[in-house]
């Protein structure tokens, strides 16, 4: 009987799920859906400052714009690495953010260590951004919030909302890589011009790695549900 109802409550928030994320995009290019690429915009940078970091570099200047628009430049470190995770940092964090309401004490502390790297990011990278420092103060507050109240369904299901808009996010940003003008500079030009591999190539290998990665995530998501 209780393998029954855990099946039904989990085919019931598989269908809410669905729904939050087919009316994201229906309303993809409204005010509702721009908290959340704002955010993803954040993490595609955070990523590339903690790869920095982690590789020996130092962050000189560091920004996130309301137009969506977002730099990282940093002296150092392994550039190809650097260059690499943008996209695929912002695809794993926000599979993380997806998995976390998985099970209620973990997914709570996974949270709260989530929005203190953001915080701890953005005091490191002060000097160089003031509206980043404040999206990501705000942000560090929201991702708190939800950790606190992870246990209520409503929340769960946001977050899991928040994180699957995200990967999708990452979908159509990488797309707009892949179709930009040769002049743009962007993460695949710059990868690119590193390695010598076609830009096109990169594009198409990190749309199939998201989007299997994505898939496999919403068919395997709930194994450990709570």
């Amino acid at each position: 009987m209780k393998k029954r109802v855990k099946q039904q409550n989990n085919r019931a928030e598989h269908a809410a799920i669905l729904i939050i994320l087919i009316a994201g995009l229906f309303l993809w290019n409204t005010p509702v859906i721009y908290p959340i690429k704002l955010f993803v915009v954040m993490l595609h940078e955070l990523s590339h400052a903690i790869m920095g970091i982690v590789t020996g570099g130092k962050i000189t200047a560091m920004s996130v714009g309301l137009d969506l628009s977002g730099k990282c430049q940093i002296q150092g470190g392994n550039q190809i690495a650097i260059a690499s995770v943008g996209y695929l940092g912002s695809l794993l964090w926000g599979i993380v953010i997806f998995i976390s309401p998985n099970n209620l004490k973990s997914g709570k502390w996974i949270l709260i260590s989530f929005a203190i790297m953001i915080l701890s990011i953005s005091i490191y990278t002060s000097y160089s951004n003031l509206t980043f420092v404040f999206l990501s103060l705000v942000t560090s507050i929201i991702i708190l919030l939800f950790a606190l109240f992870l246990r209520i369904n409503i929340v769960s299901l946001l977050v899991r909302g928040i994180g699957l808009i995200s990967c999708v996010y990452v979908l159509f940003d990488m797309k707009e890589d892949l179709f930009s003008r040769n002049d743009v500079i962007t993460d695949v030009t710059i990868l690119s011009s590193l390695t010598g591999i076609p830009g096109i190539l990169i594009s198409i290998l990190w749309l199939v790695f998201s989007f299997i990665m994505i898939a496999l995530v919403i068919r395997f998501g709930y194994l450990k549900k709570r």
